[in-house]
């Protein structure tokens, strides 16, 4: 702990007390075996997860930008309704055949 005089002066009155703050020199300060050993084992982890992290970040914007140019083609061609309706005949007609081959 470091000791300071602190005056303060008010008019003719002179007030003087003392201020202890904690020392916060480099010299004195140790750091303790565990968190060294915590800070070297948390920094192998990271380099450990990094290739998981990037291979998932790619993935991420690969389906990002996949999606995008899906979405801006349907936008700009193909018209909603026109989209809904091909879906709707596909599915209407997958269900049709099997039925006008059994009644056959």
């Amino acid at each position: 702990m470091k000791y300071y005089d602190a005056r303060i002066i008010e008019g003719c009155c002179v007030f003087s007390y003392e201020v202890k703050t904690p020392d916060r020199s480099r010299k004195k300060r140790k750091k303790s075996s565990g968190a060294a050993w915590k800070k070297i084992l948390l920094r192998f982890l990271f380099f450990l997860l990094f290739p998981f992290a990037f291979l998932i970040d790619s993935a991420v914007m690969g389906a990002t930008k996949i999606f995008n140019r899906f979405r801006s083609f349907l936008c700009g061609y193909v018209k909603g309704y026109v989209f809904v309706t091909g879906i709707l005949s596909s599915v209407a007609v997958t269900a049709v055949i099997p039925l006008l081959l059994r009644l056959l």
